[in-house]
């Protein structure tokens, strides 16, 4: 028994409990083309972190590389410099960890409405689970009625929220969206906008989402990353902080917009 004096007693406090790595992480990334020649950067020492659970809008305009970040953070193109990681590890291939949603919806015409979510399950379940699980998401995408219909069945915005089901039933960590809603119209737009809104509450996936619209950004977003162009840089990060739901015609969102609008254009 060591004495209560004993120098060899000490008091030793518990290792700190490492912090979670961000969900998603990208670091002095750089991606330029060769044109005639010469290279051409479209991003430069581009920085941001995501962190689990956060929805987050990237706005830009057209042009400035906002899609060309998406498909290196989606492992289907590498960076020329920096790197990207996800829950710490890095981004080197295309991986289920991340899942992407197109402003083309990209269906297989021959499948129907369920046949199209469920395929990609197809290699993690089969039978009476694949059918549950299909169902379960056919059915949180409001598409209950329509589960046996082809896509040319349906109309815009019902091929889009087949599109997002087939991605969020494969449980992607990062869910990545660029401009998925940028051919609907107006109304449809809303109504995707809160179906994507629901189904983040619901989920509690981590999302990017590429839009150039400064009020689908404001709708949406936690926090707006802000690029500039040529070549671009994340310029300003704007945190949101309205309550939700948010009415795009009350008068703290038009404050909201014009404030951000000013910034934001010349």
């Amino acid at each position: 028994m060591i004495p209560k004096n004993d120098a060899r007693l000490k008091l030793i406090a518990p290792p700190a409990a490492p912090a979670a790595a961000p969900a998603l992480e990208v670091v002095r990334l750089g991606k330029y083309f060769t044109l005639a020649g010469r290279d051409a950067w479209v991003l430069q020492e581009l920085e941001f972190t995501i962190q689990p659970g956060e929805l987050v809008c990237l706005l830009g305009p057209s042009g400035c590389g906002k899609s060309t970040l998406l498909k290196i953070i989606a492992g289907f193109l590498p960076p020329s410099s920096g790197r990207v990681c996800v829950h710490g590890r890095p981004v080197t291939r295309p991986g289920a960890d991340r899942g992407v949603v197109f402003q083309e919806d990209a269906l297989f015409p021959w499948l129907t409405v369920a046949e199209n979510i469920g395929l990609g399950l197809k290699t993690r379940l089969s039978g009476r689970n694949l059918r549950r699980e299909v169902d379960r998401f056919v059915e949180m995408v409001g598409l209950g009625p329509y589960r046996r219909y082809l896509p040319r069945q349906l109309s815009g915005g019902m091929k889009q929220r087949v599109a997002l089901a087939r991605v969020l039933i494969l449980k992607p960590q990062v869910l990545l969206m660029d401009e998925p809603f940028g051919a609907l119209d107006a109304q449809t737009r809303e109504g995707m906008q809160q179906l994507l809104l629901g189904l983040w509450q619901d989920l509690g996936h981590t999302i990017l989402f590429v839009t150039h619209d400064i009020a689908e950004a404001i709708m949406l977003a936690d926090r707006i990353l802000v690029l500039d162009r040529h070549p671009a840089r994340v310029a300003r990060t704007v945190a949101v902080r309205l309550p939700r739901p948010r009415k795009t015609e009350s008068d703290v969102f038009h404050h909201f917009y014009k404030q951000l609008r000013s910034e934001l254009v010349p």
